[in-house]
């Protein structure tokens, strides 16, 4: 794996802890940043990651290093000149394995349009305004002033959502996404005609789910019915409709051939995990997505998964516990494609997460020594105030105790030691490593 503008390799970081087996390299032109991530990553004890100085159009950037199966270049084509958009495709092009998949990000039109304007208005306060606290602070008192004033037009209400919203998200990301000197969105044909210019043709989202469009009126899905069987502009009208502000898309070699049905027959060759819980009304997902089932067999693979969150099970071992609770076995095949069927479903509606391997790394339930990740120990003790985690995102210890137990977990001490070295009950013990394996930090 090759991260390009990989920062302080805090994603890299995360990618080579949660495989092993997996060499993976990370790219930045920020010497500093790249030292902090050397740092870490020997406090980690990781040895399969390599960060590099390097730019992306150097000689040398990508010297000693082969075909490579997966790039990411997350956050980074939105906010550099076109110059070094184009040398970031040819890189990209030149690394890329023969089925090698690459992720870009970048912010998308139409709905970055609101983004423009409220760049627009920053951009005329913080004139002759440089220091990035100064700046920070600025935007933000000038954006709560903006939210604070209740004028009913409706165009004023669009931009004080818009503020709020990025009021509501990090400063960090902030200040990246909408304080950088250059920040350009893209309709996404245009960003398409780009990568097919450097021989890279579109496989889908990163998220599928945001390559499906669901439950809408007939007359839209007679409009998407007679639009020309290209799957760009297919996914250019699905940005219409949803007035799309940020893609994460995936690209592969333009001369490989693809297969664009989804099959849930591929579930038989993953493994999944389900942050839902169970509820009266059926499994309710983070985000509030709901599954309700009336099949045994459904309710008893998702409360598998419920209960062995956050760690993946493999599908063979997912229908064999599912059966074993339903009292239904042996599953007939025509009811594991329609198990099949429903766990597609449910993870396009991000109730069911998908992985090509079974995260052994990963416990649900803290053995007599518990073990908390390398990395995460590391960044916290470099003051880090979010953590890599071993599943999908990232995280910021909110509990007081969690805070105090983590440093602890290294492997060497019992729980009637932890108590007494935190001086806690046994009881609160617990539930802090309950909370700290639901949140994916536990390796055992």
């Amino acid at each position: 794996m090759l991260e390009l503008g990989c920062g302080d390799g805090a994603n890299a970081l995360a990618i080579a802890q949660t495989l092993p087996g997996a060499t993976v390299v990370g790219m930045d032109a920020s010497a500093s940043a790249i030292a902090r991530g050397r740092e870490l990553a020997s406090a980690a004890g990781l040895a399969n990651v390599e960060l590099r100085v390097a730019e992306f159009g150097a000689d040398d950037a990508l010297a000693g290093l082969g075909p490579v199966d997966y790039v990411i270049a997350h956050g980074v084509y939105s906010w550099i000149p076109p110059v070094a958009r184009g040398a970031l495709l040819a890189l990209i092009q030149r690394t890329l394995a023969s089925q090698g998949i690459a992720f870009v990000s970048y912010n998308a039109y139409p709905g970055s349009y609101l983004r423009d304007m409220t760049r627009d208005i920053l951009a005329y306060h913080l004139e002759g305004v440089d220091a990035p606290a100064e700046r920070l602070a600025r935007a933000q008192h000038l954006m709560r002033s903006i939210v604070s004033v209740d004028s009913p037009t409706p165009y004023a209400r669009v931009l004080r959502e818009q503020l709020q919203r990025m009021l509501d998200g990090s400063d960090a990301l902030f200040y990246h996404d909408d304080l950088a000197a250059i920040s350009t969105p893209f309709y996404f044909h245009e960003f398409m005609e780009h990568a097919a210019a450097h021989a890279l043709q579109f496989l889908s989202e990163a998220d599928l789910a945001d390559s499906q469009l669901r439950d809408v009126p007939e007359s839209v899905g007679e409009l998407i019915a007679s639009l020309p069987a290209d799957v760009v502009v297919r996914e250019q009208h699905l940005d219409f409709f949803n007035n799309r502000a940020f893609r994460q898309t995936l690209l592969v070699r333009a001369e490989l051939a693809l297969d664009r049905v989804v099959d849930d027959a591929a579930l038989e060759t993953l493994s999944l995990s389900s942050p839902a819980r169970p509820t009266d009304d059926g499994f309710v997902s983070p985000d509030g997505a709901v599954m309700r089932t009336s099949e045994p067999l459904v309710a008893c693979a998702m409360t598998e998964l419920c209960q062995s969150w956050p760690k993946p099970m493999a599908l063979p071992a997912l229908v064999a516990a599912a059966a074993r609770r339903a009292g239904a076995e042996p599953v007939s095949e025509e009811r594991r494609r329609g198990l099949r069927r429903v766990l597609l479903d449910a993870h396009l509606a991000h109730l069911v997460l998908l992985t090509t391997g079974g995260a052994s790394a990963l416990t649900a339930h803290p053995g007599p020594r518990p073990l908390a990740s390398a990395l995460a120990r590391a960044q916290y003790a470099g003051g880090a105030q979010v953590l890599s985690t071993l599943i999908p995102g990232n995280l910021v210890p909110d509990d007081a105790t969690d805070r105090q137990v983590l440093p602890l977990l290294d492997g060497t001490r019992d729980r009637p030691a932890l108590c007494a070295q935190l001086d806690i009950a046994p009881a609160a013990l617990e539930r802090a490593l309950q909370r700290l394996a639901a949140q994916g930090l536990m390796v055992r």
